[in-house]
């Protein structure tokens, strides 16, 4: 069942290219326009408010250096820079930020050939102000559910038209990744597997439908915990075979009895300082040999290749809308080893996810 839902999503992404002669846009253009939404915004904020290449024009300096000069938060200014390596605007030599060739003649107010002026006309841009002031204050209370009335994404889903919403929208972008993420991820030796903030359940019921042995288990705060029933039930897996718990992953203890803890789509969502106390929590919670599984975007930054310009596109709209980023693999590595997991592995999948697996030792 699950090899021919795999094609499908594979088929959906290889069928269709906007450059071929149909012009048929394939699923991962489709997903890309969604998550790059706000790379644009910030590329804008950066030339228009920082004046950010005239600046660095001629004059190397460090990460640091940088976020003093314009008082710039760590966490947008780190996003910012993996876009503007990724697009070829900055290169990074000896741990200082160049100015490229490219970004210089267009973007500097130093050259005669510049740009900026004329990018800058989009800078009083509600979207684009709001990314300046994300980089000032590193807030991301941006979402606007009325007008002059904002909130924060993790406020919004405690309620249950917003709750609603979203676990629809991520049931939806489930079907596209699940099946992949059930063919990259062994479980023939899992018993069970507790879903980390599952949502809908939907990676957890693929791998289910994978591996006939597997029992899950689902742990989402209310509303969610009620949609999460909902939709397993719909795929005849509650309760016989996936259970729900309500509970705060942040607040209550995780459940001690799974082989395999999975996190997906979920810690991109929150700050350093929240994803190394889950991360601590599962290696509490595992048994001597269990795994950690992460499926998310994490940029390949091993050897110090720039991000891929779609994975650092869509870490600018985490940034924007939620407390975290998209954590490349070495980010990710290193709180995985500070909690004590080993044996860290990284698998490309489709529209650039990957799933980065740590076991805990034995």
């Amino acid at each position: 069942m699950q090899s021919s839902a795999a094609s499908s999503s594979a088929a959906l992404v290889s069928k269709g290219s906007p450059d071929g002669p149909d012009r048929a846009p394939n699923i991962a253009q489709i997903i890309r326009w969604r998550d790059s939404s706000y790379a644009a915004d910030l590329y804008i904020a950066a030339v228009s408010w920082l004046d950010l290449f005239t600046y660095l024009d001629g004059h190397p300096v460090t990460e640091e250096e940088l976020r003093v000069h314009f008082s710039l938060r760590e966490r947008p200014t780190r996003t910012m820079l993996r876009l503007f390596e990724s697009w070829g605007l900055i290169t990074k030599e000896a741990g200082r930020l160049h100015a490229t060739a490219a970004s210089v003649r267009y973007l500097s107010g130093n050259s005669p050939d510049s740009v900026a002026s004329y990018i800058a006309t989009m800078k009083y841009k509600p979207s684009v102000r709001e990314l300046y002031e994300i980089l000032r204050d590193g807030g991301a209370d941006t979402w606007h559910i009325e007008r002059g009335v904002t909130k924060s994404w993790d406020a919004l889903m405690q309620t249950d038209e917003f709750a609603d919403l979203n676990t629809r929208g991520m049931e939806e972008r489930g079907r596209v990744f699940a099946p992949h993420l059930a063919a990259l991820l062994d479980c023939t030796n899992d018993s069970s597997v507790l879903d980390v903030g599952g949502g809908s359940g939907v990676y957890s019921a693929y791998l289910l439908m994978r591996y006939p042995a597997l029992t899950a288990t689902i742990l989402e705060r209310p509303p969610v915990d009620q949609l999460a029933r909902r939709c397993l039930t719909d795929r005849n897996l509650y309760p016989d075979r996936a259970q729900v718990i309500a509970g705060d992953m942040f607040v209550n203890p995780l459940p001690r009895d799974a082989t395999l803890h999975l996190y997906s789509h979920v810690l991109h969502n929150w700050g350093s300082d929240k994803v190394r106390l889950l991360l601590n929590k599962s290696y509490d919670a595992l048994r001597s040999g269990g795994r950690l599984a992460i499926f998310s975007c994490h940029p390949d930054d091993r050897g110090g290749h720039p991000s891929p310009a779609a994975e650092a596109e869509y870490s600018v709209l985490l940034t924007t809308g939620y407390e975290g980023c998209c954590y490349s693999f070495e980010d990710m590595r290193t709180m995985l080893e500070d909690a004590g997991f080993k044996q860290i592995d990284y698998h490309k999948s489709i529209c650039n996810r990957s799933l980065v697996v740590a076991r805990k030792a034995t």
